[in-house]
């Protein structure tokens, strides 16, 4: 005889696997919308005005501009330590390389009236001193800051306050190439960029991040690194005003020492060609005196005045002297006083010329032969290597 076996499925029993299954569904969806939440919170956090970035895109940020903020450091760390470590003749107020010489060369071209305070600044010795010093300290804490993302805002803005020192000292120079002018346009915009972003996860500022100091105190963002108090568009607006501004920082500084913007390249002042300017020449019976001032040229060469003349200013009669290179060189002929920036930058008699470097200022006095005839106005004229002249009239006492 055959056995049926029946199963039946009671109402209940289905109604129950359906809730269970419906209950699971739910719990899953809470926890993913939970998750959800979670990154946007991170992502976007609700201030009185609006949504703020979060802390995870601020990393991001961050991380991304590690490169440069690695390589403007270094360049900061590597101005202190050629002065300090590797070379430190040039922070030594006895030895030709002191930084003062550097300044000397730049001087002549210093814009906007600053050429003023530098020269009042190499005629101060321990003011001069403590400013090489300082400067060199200042850019081993940004170069320092840099690196190790300590502080990184706070460095940032003394960083592009350094960029704009140098541009104005030293960014009319480069005989081959504009590389003052091209290290003070890039260190400024580098250094806006890390002044905004921070320095991310790579840094000893993310240590304060992760503590949530920086969480308590909001402030401190502003001087080190993570989140800002600060909607996207704010971001936004700040980026775009500081990159506007080393755009303008740049262009502004490349048209006014070389042109090349709207009229052909040129230079304001040039620093290919040696120029003298000479001044105060003074006659008497027996010396005509005359201040120099190498105030344009390379600053890795100078001006080599290889003949110097003394005649009427129509030219017409015979010079009263006509000293050539042989004579320049003899100390009763020609005598050097008053450099000023000696011995950083000097006028000098040397075997073949007297070479005037740039930036240097002396008073060159010339020996008038006994019995000299001297008549009206009279003019003294310096002849370079190259041929070039440079006069002056002298006006007799």
């Amino acid at each position: 005889m055959m056995q049926i076996k029946c199963s039946r499925s009671w109402p209940w029993s289905k109604m129950a696997s359906e809730k269970n299954t419906a209950a699971k569904h739910a719990e899953s969806g809470r926890k993913n919308s939970n998750a959800e939440r979670s990154t946007a919170v991170q992502t976007m956090k609700t201030t009185g005005d609006g949504q703020s970035i979060g802390p995870s895109v601020w990393q991001l940020i961050g991380a991304a501009i590690l490169a440069n903020r690695l390589v403007i450091g270094w360049v900061y760390w590597g101005g202190f330590s050629r002065r300090f470590i590797y070379a430190t003749q040039k922070i030594d107020p006895e030895s030709p390389g002191y930084l003062a010489n550097k300044l000397v060369h730049a001087a002549p071209g210093v814009p906007f009236g600053f050429g003023n305070i530098v020269h009042w600044m190499l005629d101060h010795g321990l003011l001069l001193h403590i400013s090489v010093i300082s400067f060199s300290l200042v850019e081993l804490v940004v170069g320092v800051g840099l690196m190790l993302g300590l502080a990184t805002r706070f460095v940032s803005l003394i960083g592009m306050g350094l960029s704009v020192v140098l541009m104005i000292i030293f960014g009319w120079m480069g005989t081959t190439c504009l590389d003052e002018w091209t290290m003070a346009a890039c260190s400024f915009a580098m250094t806006s960029v890390t002044l905004v972003t921070g320095s991310g996860p790579y840094s000893i500022d993310n240590l304060f991040v992760k503590s949530g100091r920086i969480e308590r105190k909001p402030w401190l963002a502003w001087f080190t690194s993570g989140p800002l108090p600060i909607t996207p568009s704010r971001f936004v607006t700040i980026t775009a005003l500081l990159g506007v501004l080393s755009f303008v920082f740049t262009v502004f500084f490349y048209g006014f020492f070389f042109d090349g913007i709207y009229s052909p390249l040129g230079k304001r002042f040039d620093n290919l060609h040696p120029r003298v300017t000479m001044s105060e020449g003074v006659l008497t019976k027996d010396t005509a005196s005359v201040h120099v001032y190498m105030d344009r040229g390379p600053d890795t060469q100078g001006a080599y005045i290889v003949r110097a003349t003394l005649a009427d200013k129509n030219g017409t009669d015979q010079p009263v002297f006509d000293y050539g290179v042989d004579a320049l060189t003899i100390k009763d002929v020609l005598n050097i006083t008053d450099n000023r920036f000696a011995p950083y930058s000097t006028c000098k008699a040397l075997a073949y010329s007297v070479r005037c470097q740039l930036g240097s200022q002396a008073l060159l006095n010339f020996a008038v032969p006994a019995g000299a005839d001297i008549n009206g106005d009279m003019v003294l004229t310096l002849t370079d290597v190259e041929g070039k002249t440079f006069t002056a009239p002298l006006s007799e006492r």
